[in-house]
């Protein structure tokens, strides 16, 4: 199997407790051919300190807190990978999740992106339960379930860069709704592929993003949504 590059992109902003562990957990991947960037997006406590053990392996950028769409944005303008990984710092890959998905894109090179299954841990590590995440191979369905309810963890996400450079970034207005928003604009132009197989862990601990959102979040990218596929969506 060829083995084209892929980039890892950890966003993180105070989470100096957990991002040695998502950073370790890539570089401990069988696939050889990986770059790692870390965005700290304006961090406060001692991330930078933590990180600097990982220097010669890691390329660290620093900027000012702008949101993890943002700081996303800014390691896929960094990166020089064929593929693309977003790792939220406090979950982890398993060693074969990057191995197992490129061997899934470039065995299909229409697709656009893949996810995965993965399990829940807690604040320690500890596996709590597994998620068979749900998948439809036709991309009306797809959409139209996905209309329902993003079930497409982010941190399982692998995405094709030139795909990527066709649909755009994230769209950093969209809050905490702009990796929605960027599966649909994927599913415009690309089908998406899926392993249903537990390559992640998600790190539940109290302090997730998704404690803090509002009511009615989802509706913008909903709304853009129905005017991509007016013949699906109504």
């Amino acid at each position: 199997m060829l083995m084209p590059k892929v980039s890892v992109l950890i966003p993180t902003y105070n989470y100096a407790r957990y991002v040695g562990y998502a950073v370790n957990s890539v570089l401990e991947q069988s696939y050889p051919n990986v770059e790692i960037i870390v965005v700290d997006d304006g961090s406060t406590d001692n991330t930078r300190d933590v990180l600097k053990p990982y220097a010669p392996r890691i390329h660290y950028i620093y900027q000012e807190n702008g949101g993890t769409g943002s700081a996303l944005n800014t390691g896929i303008v960094a990166a020089a990978g064929k593929y693309i990984c977003w790792l939220s710092s406090d979950d982890v890959f398993y060693p074969d999740k990057v191995a197992r998905q490129v061997q899934l894109m470039e065995s299909r090179p229409e697709l656009g992106f893949s996810y995965t299954s993965f399990c829940v841990i807690d604040a320690k590590g500890q596996w709590q339960y597994d998620v068979q995440s749900p998948y439809y191979p036709e991309r009306k369905e797809m959409v139209q379930k996905l209309m329902k309810g993003c079930f497409i963890n982010g941190s399982s996400v692998m995405m094709s860069r030139a795909a990527l450079d066709t649909v755009g970034l994230f769209d950093e207005a969209m809050g905490m709704v702009h990796d929605y928003d960027l599966w649909f604009r994927f599913l415009r132009h690309y089908p998406c592929g899926f392993l249903d197989e537990i390559l992640l862990g998600y790190r539940w601990h109290g302090e997730n993003g998704s404690f803090h959102v509002q009511p009615g979040f989802v509706t913008p990218a909903r709304e853009r949504a129905k005017l991509l596929f007016p013949e699906w969506l109504t």
